[in-house]
């Protein structure tokens, strides 16, 4: 896989160092084009350090030292172009197809897609002109856009314009370089539940599980760069800033996991079940914290809502009900029982006690079983990875 990126002139061209150097970590090839700008901020000779290949600068783009013109070898290499920072210089010439400069030039030249990753004081965001060539921009849909993002800016002005950090726009190019600029999800609503519950029995004591919520993250990135628009329901969940299109509901216990679920079910279209939700919680809570001599040798247990077998049994002809299953052993026999009685669409099913796998972990495997029998295998892989795989196989 093989990613562009053009560097912008603006402070925040130091963020990309740390793009260029995950990528590279992650076996993907990464090409640099500095703009003039961009060399006032970053050196040619630190990205080609982290990249490996060459900086492309303007200096290049005039000279006749290639077989083929630069920026036509440049579009036609790249399976993702990423522009970081965007400035509002480029910004402009892109909207209005402009080209005099190597990046501009190698922009026209290219088809794949486009990620933007806008810049900017929050008065330059503001204007009038600058928001009509955003607008216009994002009518191509060719073009993607991570951030800008609300913080604290060179100008020491707090507000809109701030770059999206290294770890909003990862996702976002491991996104593109699956789907390929893909939308399949647009006009789709998607609702995810992640995370472990917490059952407490006292204010500093509870009932869980290890589940981090990372699966779930990961399902709603996926569905939100392939253009859904996103509810994730989630309990824990890892400290990672979380895309802006996807509206963040934090809840503790599966009472309340359960609430928010029916609050936002009828207005969906695709609802994944992904979080680990107790299947019972303590009988009786104490609303001060227990001594340790008066802690129960014996814990008496209640029911909780099961969340999934309510949704299946009110889910509408038009939605798509999948749930997961987090298993030991024999994952499959479990989860095909599961399917059935409560009604899914489809169900993940994934092993917790395989070596790099389930809660945790970074990476995940997986069958997907379909009700009309269908077995998917996804065999280790990145998580996001993972989401995208089963958004292929059950939308």
């Amino acid at each position: 896989m093989r990613v562009l990126i053009g560097i912008g002139g603006g402070i925040a061209a130091y963020k990309v160092c740390e793009i260029i150097s995950s990528l590279f970590k992650a076996g993907i090839e990464v090409k640099v084009i500095l703009t003039a700008g961009g060399e006032q901020f970053i050196t040619p000779l630190t990205v080609a350090t982290l990249s490996r290949h060459p900086a492309y600068t303007d200096r290049d783009f005039w000279q006749p030292i290639h077989h083929r013109p630069l920026h036509i070898e440049l579009g036609e290499w790249a399976d993702l172009f990423v522009i970081a920072p965007l400035t509002a210089n480029t910004l402009g010439k892109l909207a209005y197809g402009l080209a005099d400069n190597l990046l501009t030039n190698t922009v026209l030249a290219s088809t794949c897609p486009i990620l933007l990753a806008p810049a900017m004081n929050t008065e330059m965001w503001n204007q009038v002109a600058v928001d009509r060539n955003w607008q216009l921009l994002s009518q191509d849909s060719r073009y993607h856009s991570a951030g800008p993002a609300t913080g604290l800016l060179a100008c020491d002005r707090v507000g809109m314009g701030r770059m999206a950090e290294p770890e909003e726009i990862l996702p976002y190019i491991y996104s593109l370089l699956h789907t390929r600029g893909k939308l399949d999800l647009v006009g789709k609503r998607v609702l995810i539940s992640t995370g472990g519950t917490r059952e407490f029995f006292d204010p500093v004591r509870f009932i869980g599980n290890p589940a981090t919520g990372k699966m779930g993250l990961a399902l709603a990135q996926a569905a939100a760069h392939r253009g859904g628009t996103i509810v994730l329901v989630h309990s824990t969940l890892p400290d990672v800033p979380i895309d802006r299109r996807i509206k963040s509901i934090p809840v503790v216990s599966s009472e309340d996991m359960h609430r928010q679920m029916l609050a936002y079910f009828s207005d969906s279209d695709l609802i994944i079940m992904s979080a680990a939700v107790a299947d019972v919680k303590p009988a009786t809570y104490s609303a001060q914290k227990l001594p340790k001599k008066l802690l129960p040798t014996e814990l008496q247990l209640a029911p909780v809502p099961d969340i999934i077998a309510e949704l299946g049994k009110i889910k509408q002809p038009h939605q798509k009900l999948i749930g997961f299953a987090a298993q030991t052993g024999d994952i499959i026999t479990p989860a095909l029982e599961k399917l059935e009685r409560k009604q899914l669409d489809a169900i993940v099913t994934n092993p917790v006690d395989l070596p790099d796998s389930g809660f945790g972990s970074d990476r995940n495997q997986a069958v997907i079983l379909k009700k009309n029998g269908e077995r998917i295998e996804i065999l280790p892989c990145a998580k996001l990875e993972m989401a995208h795989q089963i958004l292929d196989r059950i939308y």
